[in-house]
């Protein structure tokens, strides 16, 4: 449980008018202190500040308890602000028990801004003014185990979270493992398929030119075997000519048994026929020299 200090009574001890005016000013602090201290009663804190703000602001008055009662006024309205700069005020003071009261305060508010370093070190400096002040001391030791707690809560949440960091990265890289299996399998399988198409397609062209080949060399065979037999014809048909002509030749009288029927003898048919082609060069003379004679032009050409 924390323990918070509220000092709303007690007696005024050192009011110090800044203008000699015993009457006026006293009666007013006393009027001023009286409505404050009903306010506080009725519970109206809002009051109780403008009550104390009157006395120790517009009066001028001097009085380390009553800017702590209007500290604790604010701190009630959840004016941490104003609270905390009158906790402050206070904490200047030779007071010792008050600026015990004041630091405690001020640790508490540090505390609940979850400042909880400098909560740590308002606690003990209220300590340090007031060793008797066992709240201080309480909140001192609470505040202190509650960081030694969180610290080591930090620490587990930051190994978990460093654990499943870890665990988060290992799992990420067997999912990247895992997908680069992936891709490395698909882009082999993908190899092995255009070198089955590759080879698909080198065994089709292959076979291809196989067949053109084949087609070429049978339209050769065709062409070689149709020239063969036009060939074969033609020495058919020169054989057969050749057999008729002999054929002819056996069937025609030699020259030789000609020129014993008409009983001439070999050098004498020679002679004969030396003398028909000389007649037949001279006949073929007169000719030509017929040929160059100018004709006359008077007779007609026949």
């Amino acid at each position: 449980m924390k323990y918070f200090v509220f000092i709303f009574f007690g007696i005024i001890t050192s009011f110090q008018l800044l203008a000699i005016d015993p009457v006026g000013k006293i009666a007013k602090a006393n009027a001023a202190k009286e409505r404050a201290e009903e306010a506080l009663r009725n519970g109206d804190f809002e009051k109780v500040v403008e009550h104390y703000t009157y006395l120790l602001d517009s009066l001028g008055y001097e009085s380390p308890q009553a800017e702590l009662n209007r500290a604790h006024a604010y701190f009630q309205l959840k004016d941490t602000v104003n609270a905390f700069d009158a906790y402050r005020r206070v904490s200047d003071v030779n007071n010792n028990q008050l600026k015990s009261k004041a630091m405690l305060q001020m640790g508490n508010l540090s505390e609940m801004q979850k400042e909880y370093e400098s909560a740590l070190s308002f606690f003990k400096e209220a300590l340090k003014a007031d060793p008797t002040n066992n709240k201080a001391r309480y909140n001192y030791e609470l505040l202190k185990k509650k960081m030694k707690e969180q610290e080591k809560q930090n620490q587990d949440q930051n190994q978990d979270q460093n654990q499943d960091n870890k665990d988060q990265q290992e799992q990420d890289q067997e999912n990247k493992d895992q997908q680069n299996k992936e891709n490395k399998d698909s882009e082999n399988q993908q190899k092995d398929e255009n070198q089955e198409k590759s080879q698909e397609d080198k065994e089709s062209e292959e076979q291809q030119q196989k067949d053109d080949a084949e087609q070429q060399d049978g339209e050769q065979s065709e062409k070689d075997k149709g020239k063969e037999q036009e060939e074969q014809k033609q020495q058919e048909q020169k054989e057969g000519e050749e057999k008729k002509e002999g054929e002819e030749q056996e069937m025609k009288p030699s020259t030789k048994q000609k020129l014993q029927e008409m009983n001439i003898s070999e050098e004498k048919a020679q002679m004969i026929l030396e003398a028909l082609k000389n007649k037949e060069s001279q006949y073929f003379q007169q000719l030509r020299k017929k040929a160059t004679k100018k004709q006359d032009s008077g007779k007609p050409d026949w």
